[in-house]
């Protein structure tokens, strides 16, 4: 965990929202900056994953750094993760969905403890009701190399994150509080869990 990144998951085609959730507006900030915003005080760096289609909109709120743009040739989110993956091979990820704007700086505390505690995992997980959390999750480069491997050789069954969880050696954490875990695929205050 001595290379943990934050890493922004944005490039989502945000289906059922109906626009971009990384760029709703909040009390004068997006969403992508609000969630972007709770990494810098763990003291790690942040990147925002985007795909093509995102660049100027994104260009606009956060400097060309700070942008990895979605170039690994599979579907799904999982794409965002693997390119970023591809950018930072040695890194390990604290990945969180542009979504999560009720994330707490305490839920992601905890599992960057709990990966620092037990680091025999390659990935590092909240589990709600039996199902796991992918979107605020530690993926280790060592995990995410064996999954970038499969992927290139088309070897993955399934571009999933419950996929890759399930086929990895995961460490899966009891989640006690689902609130901050809420993710919004409609408007707030029209939202589904």
């Amino acid at each position: 965990m001595q290379n943990l990144l934050g890493v922004i998951l944005c490039g989502g085609e945000s289906k059922r929202m109906g626009t971009d959730k990384g760029l709703i507006q909040q009390d004068g900030k997006t969403w992508a900056q609000i969630v972007a915003n709770k990494i810098p005080a763990l003291g790690l760096p942040v990147v925002i994953s985007i795909n093509d289609r995102q660049v100027e909109d994104y260009g606009r709120i956060f400097s060309s750094d700070h942008l990895v743009v979605d170039n690994v040739d599979i579907n799904g989110p999982l794409r965002g993760l693997l390119t970023v993956h591809q950018s930072f091979p040695q890194s390990d990820i604290l990945l969180l969905a542009c979504d999560l704007i009720d994330m707490d700086t305490d839920t992601i505390q905890n599992l960057i403890s709990v990966a620092k505690a037990d680091e025999n995992y390659e990935f590092y997980v909240y589990e709600n009701h039996g199902l796991a959390e992918p979107f605020c999750a530690i993926y280790t480069s060592k995990g995410l190399k064996s999954v970038y491997d499969k992927a290139l050789q088309h070897g993955l069954t399934q571009n999933s994150f419950q996929s890759v969880l399930a086929n990895g050696k995961t460490k899966r954490i009891v989640l006690n509080n689902p609130d901050p875990f809420r993710n919004y695929n409609t408007m707030p205050g029209h939202h589904k869990f």
